[in-house]
Protein backbone atom coordinates (compact mmCIF):
# COMPACT_ATOMS: atom_id res chain seq x y z
CA UNK A 1 0.00 0.00 0.00
CA UNK A 2 1.14 3.54 -0.79
CA UNK A 3 0.05 6.00 1.87
CA UNK A 4 1.00 9.28 3.47
CA UNK A 5 0.36 12.94 4.17
CA UNK A 6 0.72 15.31 1.24
CA UNK A 7 2.67 18.55 1.55
CA UNK A 8 3.32 21.26 -1.02
CA UNK A 9 6.18 23.65 -1.52
CA UNK A 10 5.32 27.35 -1.53
CA UNK A 11 6.99 27.32 -4.95
CA UNK A 12 8.76 24.56 -6.90
CA UNK A 13 12.39 24.02 -5.97
CA UNK A 14 15.05 25.02 -8.49
CA UNK A 15 16.71 21.60 -8.25
CA UNK A 16 15.69 18.05 -7.25
CA UNK A 17 16.43 16.79 -3.75
CA UNK A 18 19.98 15.93 -2.76
CA UNK A 19 21.29 13.88 0.14
CA UNK A 20 21.62 15.92 3.32
CA UNK A 21 22.72 15.33 6.89
CA UNK A 22 23.98 17.37 9.83
CA UNK A 23 25.63 16.72 13.17
CA UNK A 24 22.30 16.51 15.00
CA UNK A 25 21.14 13.38 13.17
CA UNK A 26 18.81 15.12 10.75
CA UNK A 27 19.09 13.61 7.29
CA UNK A 28 17.45 13.22 3.89
CA UNK A 29 18.56 10.16 1.94
CA UNK A 30 17.46 10.00 -1.70
CA UNK A 31 17.43 6.33 -2.62
CA UNK A 32 16.11 6.69 -6.15
CA UNK A 33 15.73 9.47 -8.70
CA UNK A 34 13.86 8.71 -11.91
CA UNK A 35 13.37 11.11 -14.80
CA UNK A 36 10.55 10.91 -17.34
CA UNK A 37 9.01 12.92 -20.14
CA UNK A 38 12.29 14.47 -21.31
CA UNK A 39 13.25 15.66 -17.82
CA UNK A 40 9.84 17.29 -17.21
CA UNK A 41 8.96 14.79 -14.46
CA UNK A 42 11.52 13.92 -11.79
CA UNK A 43 10.23 11.57 -9.10
CA UNK A 44 12.40 10.83 -6.08
CA UNK A 45 11.99 8.44 -3.19
CA UNK A 46 13.93 7.65 -0.05
CA UNK A 47 14.05 8.19 3.71
CA UNK A 48 14.08 11.24 5.96
CA UNK A 49 15.13 11.31 9.62
CA UNK A 50 15.00 13.92 12.35
CA UNK A 51 14.07 14.76 15.92
CA UNK A 52 10.54 15.57 17.05
CA UNK A 53 9.28 16.69 20.48
CA UNK A 54 7.52 14.26 22.78
CA UNK A 55 5.86 14.99 26.10
CA UNK A 56 6.58 12.70 29.03
CA UNK A 57 4.98 12.71 32.46
CA UNK A 58 6.93 12.10 35.65
CA UNK A 59 5.11 11.13 38.85
CA UNK A 60 6.59 12.60 42.05
CA UNK A 61 5.82 11.08 45.47
CA UNK A 62 6.39 12.89 48.77
CA UNK A 63 4.81 10.86 51.51
CA UNK A 64 1.08 10.86 50.80
CA UNK A 65 1.35 13.72 48.33
CA UNK A 66 1.39 12.91 44.64
CA UNK A 67 2.45 15.39 42.01
CA UNK A 68 3.16 15.17 38.30
CA UNK A 69 5.68 16.91 36.13
CA UNK A 70 5.40 17.19 32.35
CA UNK A 71 8.56 17.48 30.33
CA UNK A 72 9.21 17.81 26.61
CA UNK A 73 11.97 15.59 25.25
CA UNK A 74 13.21 14.80 21.76
CA UNK A 75 13.02 11.49 19.99
CA UNK A 76 14.42 10.44 16.64
CA UNK A 77 12.01 9.29 13.95
CA UNK A 78 12.21 8.33 10.29
CA UNK A 79 9.80 8.20 7.36
CA UNK A 80 9.71 7.02 3.79
CA UNK A 81 8.85 9.62 1.16
CA UNK A 82 8.05 10.13 -2.51
CA UNK A 83 8.50 13.61 -3.97
CA UNK A 84 8.39 15.85 -7.02
CA UNK A 85 9.93 19.02 -5.62
CA UNK A 86 11.15 20.64 -8.84
CA UNK A 87 8.01 20.06 -10.93
CA UNK A 88 4.60 20.39 -9.29
CA UNK A 89 6.33 20.78 -5.93
CA UNK A 90 4.97 18.10 -3.59
CA UNK A 91 6.14 15.60 -0.98
CA UNK A 92 4.21 12.52 0.14
CA UNK A 93 5.45 11.51 3.61
CA UNK A 94 4.55 8.12 5.04
CA UNK A 95 4.83 9.34 8.66
CA UNK A 96 4.27 12.81 10.08
CA UNK A 97 4.57 14.43 13.48
CA UNK A 98 3.39 17.70 14.94
CA UNK A 99 5.31 19.85 17.39
CA UNK A 100 1.91 21.00 18.68
CA UNK A 101 -1.06 18.63 18.80
CA UNK A 102 -3.40 21.51 18.06
CA UNK A 103 -1.72 22.23 14.74
CA UNK A 104 -1.00 20.47 11.48
CA UNK A 105 2.04 18.19 11.24
CA UNK A 106 5.25 20.06 10.51
CA UNK A 107 7.66 17.13 10.39
CA UNK A 108 9.16 15.92 8.04
CA UNK A 109 8.17 18.89 5.87
CA UNK A 110 10.45 21.20 7.84
CA UNK A 111 13.36 18.84 7.11
CA UNK A 112 12.74 19.05 3.37
CA UNK A 113 12.55 22.83 3.58
CA UNK A 114 16.17 22.87 4.76
CA UNK A 115 17.15 21.11 1.53
CA UNK A 116 14.80 22.67 -1.02
CA UNK A 117 14.69 26.25 0.25
CA UNK A 118 10.97 26.99 -0.26
CA UNK A 119 8.71 26.38 2.73
CA UNK A 120 6.72 23.14 2.66
CA UNK A 121 3.33 22.86 4.35
CA UNK A 122 0.71 20.11 4.56
CA UNK A 123 -2.29 20.72 2.35
CA UNK A 124 -5.95 19.81 2.53
CA UNK A 125 -7.68 17.79 -0.17
CA UNK A 126 -11.22 18.01 -1.54
CA UNK A 127 -12.48 14.41 -1.88
CA UNK A 128 -15.82 15.59 -3.27
CA UNK A 129 -14.05 17.14 -6.24
CA UNK A 130 -12.14 13.92 -6.87
CA UNK A 131 -15.45 12.05 -7.07
CA UNK A 132 -16.87 14.75 -9.33
CA UNK A 133 -13.90 14.40 -11.67
CA UNK A 134 -14.49 10.66 -12.03
CA UNK A 135 -18.09 11.35 -12.95
CA UNK A 136 -17.36 14.22 -15.32
CA UNK A 137 -14.63 12.23 -17.11
CA UNK A 138 -17.06 9.37 -17.67
CA UNK A 139 -14.90 6.87 -15.81
CA UNK A 140 -16.13 3.61 -14.36
CA UNK A 141 -15.90 4.12 -10.61
CA UNK A 142 -17.48 2.78 -7.43
CA UNK A 143 -17.67 4.65 -4.13
CA UNK A 144 -17.07 2.16 -1.33
CA UNK A 145 -17.22 4.48 1.68
CA UNK A 146 -17.64 8.11 2.61
CA UNK A 147 -17.23 9.53 6.11
CA UNK A 148 -20.19 11.42 7.54
CA UNK A 149 -23.25 11.85 5.37
CA UNK A 150 -22.91 12.15 1.63
CA UNK A 151 -25.00 12.87 -1.42
CA UNK A 152 -23.20 11.23 -4.29
CA UNK A 153 -25.75 12.30 -6.89
CA UNK A 154 -24.73 15.90 -6.25
CA UNK A 155 -21.21 14.77 -5.34
CA UNK A 156 -21.22 16.65 -2.07
CA UNK A 157 -19.94 15.42 1.27
CA UNK A 158 -21.02 17.12 4.46
CA UNK A 159 -18.30 18.67 6.57
CA UNK A 160 -17.23 17.05 9.85
CA UNK A 161 -16.57 19.18 12.91
CA UNK A 162 -13.84 19.06 15.52
CA UNK A 163 -11.50 17.03 13.37
CA UNK A 164 -7.82 16.54 14.02
CA UNK A 165 -5.78 17.39 10.93
CA UNK A 166 -2.93 14.99 11.57
CA UNK A 167 -4.12 11.49 10.69
CA UNK A 168 -6.65 9.71 8.53
CA UNK A 169 -8.24 8.01 11.53
CA UNK A 170 -9.44 11.34 12.91
CA UNK A 171 -9.73 13.21 9.62
CA UNK A 172 -12.97 15.01 8.91
CA UNK A 173 -14.13 14.18 5.38
CA UNK A 174 -13.05 11.21 3.33
CA UNK A 175 -14.05 8.93 0.48
CA UNK A 176 -12.85 5.47 -0.54
CA UNK A 177 -13.44 4.34 -4.09
CA UNK A 178 -12.22 2.28 -7.02
CA UNK A 179 -11.71 3.86 -10.41
CA UNK A 180 -9.96 3.36 -13.74
CA UNK A 181 -7.31 5.94 -14.54
CA UNK A 182 -5.29 5.56 -17.75
CA UNK A 183 -6.47 1.93 -17.93
CA UNK A 184 -5.11 1.28 -14.43
CA UNK A 185 -7.46 -0.07 -11.76
CA UNK A 186 -6.95 2.08 -8.67
CA UNK A 187 -8.46 1.57 -5.23
CA UNK A 188 -7.79 4.40 -2.82
CA UNK A 189 -9.00 6.57 0.02
CA UNK A 190 -8.67 10.36 0.17
CA UNK A 191 -9.18 12.47 3.28
CA UNK A 192 -9.65 16.22 3.50
CA UNK A 193 -6.83 16.30 6.05
CA UNK A 194 -4.40 15.73 3.17
CA UNK A 195 -3.93 12.00 3.79
CA UNK A 196 -4.28 9.55 0.93
CA UNK A 197 -3.71 5.81 0.62
CA UNK A 198 -3.62 3.64 -2.49
CA UNK A 199 -4.40 -0.03 -1.85
CA UNK A 200 -4.47 -1.21 -5.47
CA UNK A 201 -2.17 -1.53 -7.19
CA UNK A 202 -0.14 -2.49 -4.13
CA UNK A 203 2.94 -1.04 -5.79
CA UNK A 204 3.17 1.70 -8.40
CA UNK A 205 6.19 2.67 -10.42
CA UNK A 206 7.43 6.13 -9.44
CA UNK A 207 6.49 7.48 -12.86
CA UNK A 208 2.91 6.22 -12.55
CA UNK A 209 2.50 7.47 -8.99
CA UNK A 210 3.95 10.86 -9.91
CA UNK A 211 1.64 11.23 -12.90
CA UNK A 212 -1.37 10.20 -10.82
CA UNK A 213 -0.64 12.74 -8.09
CA UNK A 214 0.13 15.49 -10.62
CA UNK A 215 -2.98 14.86 -12.72
CA UNK A 216 -5.55 13.79 -10.11
CA UNK A 217 -4.47 15.01 -6.67
CA UNK A 218 -2.82 18.39 -7.31
CA UNK A 219 -6.04 19.87 -8.81
CA UNK A 220 -8.02 18.99 -5.65
CA UNK A 221 -5.43 20.33 -3.19
CA UNK A 222 -5.85 23.58 -1.28
CA UNK A 223 -4.21 25.55 1.52
CA UNK A 224 -7.66 26.81 2.60
CA UNK A 225 -8.52 25.14 5.94
CA UNK A 226 -12.19 26.07 5.53
CA UNK A 227 -12.74 24.48 2.11
CA UNK A 228 -16.18 22.90 1.96
CA UNK A 229 -18.25 21.15 -0.71
CA UNK A 230 -20.33 23.39 -2.93
CA UNK A 231 -23.99 22.48 -2.89
CA UNK A 232 -25.91 24.03 -5.78
CA UNK A 233 -23.66 26.61 -7.34
CA UNK A 234 -20.01 26.87 -8.28
CA UNK A 235 -17.77 28.65 -5.82
CA UNK A 236 -14.34 29.97 -6.66
CA UNK A 237 -11.76 27.76 -4.91
CA UNK A 238 -8.31 28.57 -3.56
CA UNK A 239 -6.67 25.55 -5.16
CA UNK A 240 -3.17 24.74 -6.20
CA UNK A 241 -4.35 23.69 -9.63
CA UNK A 242 -7.15 25.00 -11.76
CA UNK A 243 -10.17 26.85 -10.37
CA UNK A 244 -13.06 24.88 -8.91
CA UNK A 245 -15.55 22.95 -11.02
CA UNK A 246 -19.17 24.01 -10.88
CA UNK A 247 -21.41 21.53 -9.13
Amino acid sequence: MIAGQLGFLSEPASEPLENYHDQTGRAVHVEETQTYLDDELIIQSGMVAGDVPKQTERVLLDGHEIDTETRTVSRRVASKFVADVSGEGWVLAERTHSSDLEHEPDWPFNEFSKVTGPEISPVRLKPWEFVRTQRDEGRTFTVEMSTNESNLDDVSIEWGHGALKATAVNADVGVALTTFWNDVHIRLVIYASGYLAIWEPAEMKPELLGRFINEEIVPIATFDPAAEPEEKQGVEQSTLGDSGVDA
